[in-house]
């Protein structure tokens, strides 16, 4: 089992809201905000639940929160 992460752009005003969601699934994954005025965070997960992850962006897309993964692969090490 690997760490995995996300590398998101999103609009600020939803990154309080993916947030919460992703704390809803407990432990699916922890979001780290790395610039919020430009909408970039970070979801931090393992790679067996990368699925999951994908099915909850997906998700989130259709219900117009913008989630567009900019970069994913497995963990750099950095929170």
């Amino acid at each position: 089992m690997k760490s995995y992460e996300y590398f998101i752009q999103t609009e600020k005003k939803h990154i309080d809201f993916i947030n919460k969601i992703m704390e809803a699934y407990e432990g699916l994954g922890i979001v780290r905000t790395l610039d919020a005025n430009k909408g970039l965070i970070k979801i931090i997960t393992i790679d067996t639940c990368k699925n999951d992850v994908d099915g909850v962006l997906e998700d989130l897309n259709k219900r117009n929160v913008f989630v567009k993964v900019i970069e994913e692969g497995f963990w750099k090490g950095e929170l």
